[in-house]
């Protein structure tokens, strides 16, 4: 039989045992979720590094599709002082060389996560809680149910000045850029140099409405002028002088060329502007 003291003793001992108990219950949780927030964090650092790269090498193989694939639409975009919206991949498309400019491109190619206790080299990615941003703000990261996507864009207003960049948009620029309309508008970007200039071309019928409008710059820094390619006669002398907006009918069927210049030579070594289109 057993007694009122073993019985007393018995108790004693469960309760003396049972804060050990919790306590090590305790402990143990505690232990497992220090372990997961440090391994969330690392986990979360090597994804924003992973997005980083296939953004990298999307936008220098001028993947577009690839590139739309990590954007969480709508999409919010300002650039040259306009605020573009982007509803859907194919208006991202359609606005690709206006919103994926020079200058951004190199924020891009430069973006790069400092290493722990290191500063960073090139463009500065930084991370938060809920967001990771590229350069000022220029590329906005921010998780969806997807992953990461990138959620607002804001073009930079200084171009790229290296040797090689300057190089390969003077390339590019000599080279005119067809513009298909028809009726509508659309928008291009760009970056000049003092003295430099990128042409465009564009088809249009007898009487239709043009508008041709240069954003993002200040007074006569970059001016359009429109010529037919036919007689390479100016449209009229506005045009002829450059203006930063002309609004007309064309005087016959043809090409036309507009003619981007930038006429200022201080600022910045690179000017960037918007160019757009409308026809009716």
């Amino acid at each position: 039989m057993r007694s009122r003291y073993d019985h007393c003793s018995t108790e004693s001992h469960e309760q003396n045992m049972r804060p050990k108990s919790r306590n090590q219950h305790v402990g143990f949780f505690a232990a497992i979720a220090v372990t997961m927030a440090v391994q969330t964090r690392v986990l979360d650092e090597r994804l924003a590094a992973m997005f980083v790269r296939e953004l990298q090498r999307a936008v220098a193989r001028d993947d577009r599709a690839a590139v739309s694939a990590l954007i969480q639409y709508p999409l919010t975009v300002f650039a040259g002082g306009l605020r573009i919206p982007i509803p859907d991949a194919a208006a991202l498309l359609q606005s690709y060389d206006v919103i994926f400019s020079l200058a951004l491109k190199a924020v891009i190619a430069r973006a790069a996560l400092p290493a722990r206790g290191r500063a960073g080299r090139g463009t500065s990615v930084a991370m938060t809680t809920d967001r990771m941003t590229i350069g000022v703000d220029a590329v906005r990261v921010e998780p969806v149910a997807a992953g990461l996507r990138i959620t607002r864009i804001t073009v930079p207003l200084t171009a790229p000045s290296t040797a090689d960049e300057t190089e390969t948009s003077r390339r590019v620029n000599r080279e005119p850029q067809r513009l298909t309309i028809g009726v509508g508008r659309i928008q291009r970007a760009g970056a000049l140099a003092p003295g430099q200039r990128d042409a465009y071309l564009l088809s249009a019928m007898k009487n239709q409405l043009l508008e041709v409008r240069i954003n993002g710059v200040t007074g006569r820094a970059i001016v359009a002028r429109i010529v037919s390619v036919n007689n390479r006669a100016p449209v009229d002398s506005h045009a002829n002088d450059g203006v930063r907006t002309w609004i007309g009918r064309v005087p016959a069927d043809g090409d036309y060329r507009i003619d981007v210049v930038r006429l200022a030579s201080g600022g910045d070594p690179r000017l960037p502007y918007v160019l757009v289109v409308s026809m009716q």
